[in-house]
């Protein structure tokens, strides 16, 4: 068996609970970024009567969740690199 025929097993990250609760941020980024978005496709009122009223409040609700959707990600990704790791892959050393 050649050191190129052996692969590495594949690393897993567990679902923590800081890790789910970011995900639920990043739910509430993508339903305002959804409200946003539906009122430039379909008009004002689609969804809820008076929510967002105003194509300024789209534009701001579009932003904001944009906004939140990056920051939630961000900190999962952070969350995720907190995590030990299940073995030593940066030594590839053959000894």
């Amino acid at each position: 068996m050649s050191v190129f025929d052996r692969k590495k097993p594949r690393v897993k990250p567990q679902l923590t609970l800081r890790i789910f609760l970011w995900g639920l941020v990043d739910v509430v980024g993508m339903l305002l970024v959804s409200l946003g978005a539906v009122h430039f496709v379909y008009g004002p009122g689609r969804i809820f009567a008076r929510f967002p009223g105003s194509t300024a409040e789209a534009v701001v609700v579009l932003a904001v969740g944009g906004g939140i959707m990056l920051w939630a990600a961000g900190n999962i990704l952070r969350e995720m690199m907190k995590q030990p790791h299940l073995g030593d892959y940066g030594n590839d050393d053959a000894r």
